[in-house]
């Protein structure tokens, strides 16, 4: 006896629709409420997608929608692959690779529109019953059962959707692989113990360097953090292509003890040696930071085009927080006037911005607040670099997942407010 069917309503974390689509237990996968939410949106490529169970897991393409799912939450989010993707088209086109003609994309439909990650693969092969699964989901529903209306209908699947068809994505994804061929750093400074480490692992989720209280504050060594990721798509032939890269996150030696010209030659150095995605720089109530030293150091960034971002860490120990915001502040006014301020994170165009943020949870005397300031801080620098160094923050942050979905509507803003990633 087949199953009844259960109305369920999926949450698209990239538009803020809220869709509803009817399923049959037992029998639906969820790859195929995937395919059928994103015809509903008009975006053409299911496979930069998933479904979310409560916001926590991921519910896998040949994965059966169960009945005890029928009271369950779900959410569609985006893949991070495709935005690497979209990142890399922008910095293509700005390279003044040629367009191909939309005809042409067509007639190579299938090479153009194959996944990043394979839906079907030997190992795990999609169930005998999804055919008969896909027609247990509504496909025209009706106009109440459809909470978003032809009026409001969001466009931008539209605008994805051409954006993606101007570049084969073989070749986007050929780029990506050459790209990625190199390592990729990023510069950390700031006095000892305050908080840099723990701020590098709440940006990258990744446990990289454990925090310690006895390290020696007069070495003149650099130390460094390494880890790889790994991008792979798929030939014709469902030959998998792998680039792995090595990420390096280079920590600076205490210069409290520095006069300015070391301080401005060692950045030289740096610079010339790693041609650093962004340098992060870090202070925190109750540390030393000469504003001197953070001087030398800004404009050593701005002379040699390195993006500077200047975080307040434990923002929630003591009001000194506001006092440091307004010394960063008051630097990069003098090079730059501040071009916007968005989620208590000031900019000032492309040479850099400053923030505070409190990396992990804060807990004193009964007073318990959650993390706050990460997300807009990586977002803050996402919006702020070019296409190339942009490309490489966000391959950077690949596996920190929860990120990508807590911000995922907001990255999509970004993609209609600021013209240059998109062109349009």
């Amino acid at each position: 006896m087949a199953s009844e069917k259960v109305r369920i309503q999926i949450y698209v974390r990239r538009t803020g629709e809220h869709v509803l689509i009817d399923v049959i237990p037992k029998l639906t996968t969820f790859g195929s409420i995937v395919k059928t939410v994103c015809e509903r949106i008009n975006d053409p490529e299911p496979s930069h997608y998933y479904i979310s169970l409560n916001n926590e897991k991921e519910m896998f393409d040949d994965m059966v929608f169960e009945p005890s799912h029928a009271s369950e939450q779900f959410q569609m989010i985006m893949r991070t692959k495709w935005l690497l993707e979209h990142i890399a088209a922008q910095a293509m086109r700005r390279q003044g690779i040629k367009p191909v003609e939309t005809k042409e994309i067509q007639a190579e439909a299938t090479a153009v529109d194959e996944p990043s990650v394979p839906t079907e693969t030997s190992v795990n092969e999609t169930p005998a019953h999804e055919s008969a699964a896909a027609t247990a989901i509504v496909a025209n529903p009706s106009k109440e059962e459809n909470t978003t209306t032809e009026q409001n209908k969001p466009i931008l699947g539209d605008v994805v959707r051409e954006t993606i068809r101007r570049i084969p994505r073989r070749d986007v994804q050929k780029y990506i692989h050459r790209s990625l061929e190199k390592s990729f750093d990023i510069l950390l400074m700031g006095s000892p113990r305050v908080g840099k480490s723990t701020l590098i692992n709440a940006i990258l989720k990744k446990d990289l360097a454990r925090t310690s209280a006895g390290r020696n504050a007069c070495t003149n060594s650099m130390s460094y953090y390494e880890y790889e990721e790994t991008y792979t798509t798929f030939e014709d032939s469902r030959k998998p292509i792998t680039s792995t890269c090595s990420i390096r996150i280079w920590d600076s030696p205490g210069i409290e003890n520095w006069d300015e010209l070391d301080i401005a030659q060692h950045i030289r150095n740096l610079v010339k040696e790693k041609n650093p995605i962004c340098l992060i720089y870090c202070a925190s109530p109750g540390c030393y930071a000469s504003v001197e030293h953070m001087k030398v150091i800004i404009e050593q960034c701005i002379e040699l085009g390195v993006f500077i971002a200047l975080v307040v860490t434990n923002m929630y120990a003591s009001d000194e927080v506001d006092d440091i915001l307004e010394t960063y502040q008051d630097l990069l006014v003098t090079h730059m006037i501040r071009t916007q301020v968005v989620d208590d994170v000031y900019y000032y165009g492309t040479i850099g911005l400053c923030t505070a943020v409190n990396s992990v949870k804060y807990e004193n005397e009964g007073i318990v607040k959650p993390p706050t300031g990460v997300d807009e801080l990586m977002l803050g620098i996402m919006n702020s670099l070019s296409e190339e160094k942009l490309l490489q923050w966000c391959f950077a942050l690949m596996d920190n997942g929860p990120f990508w979905v807590r911000a995922q509507s907001r990255i999509w803003k970004t993609f209609k407010l600021f013209k240059s990633w998109i062109g349009y």
